[in-house]
């Protein structure tokens, strides 16, 4: 099960890379959203390589998976349309989010681990 979620996991990423590509001429926003896409597939391939993790760092990954899965949809509307951007997000999640829902998590390992 490791290696098929290693595989998904690379294919992934191979099809983020080309989308990086894309955004090169694009807004910042979209590079950020298209990095994301590209760096999530390789840290969740490198914790499952270095098994067992602290909770306190698995824990913020895997919530991590919830952006990561709503930014393709993003970076579609921001290549679409770059005026789509809002000035308070990164990959369209407001930035209040990222850092209580980024502590949040890692409370939530420290707890557990």
């Amino acid at each position: 099960m490791r290696l098929i979620i290693i595989l998904i996991a690379a294919l992934w990423g191979i099809f983020a890379v080309l989308a990086l590509v894309r955004t090169r001429d694009k807004s910042l926003e979209a590079k950020l959203t298209a990095g994301y896409i590209v760096v999530w597939p390789a840290l969740v391939v490198i914790l499952l390589i270095n098994e067992p993790v602290p909770m306190w760092i698995a824990v913020p990954t895997m919530f991590g998976f919830i952006p990561w899965f709503m930014a393709g949809p993003h970076l579609w509307s921001i290549l679409k349309d770059p005026s789509s951007a809002q000035p308070d997000e990164i990959i369209g999640i407001p930035r209040a989010y990222w850092i209580w829902g980024g502590l949040a998590a890692i409370l939530l390992g420290l707890l557990f681990s």
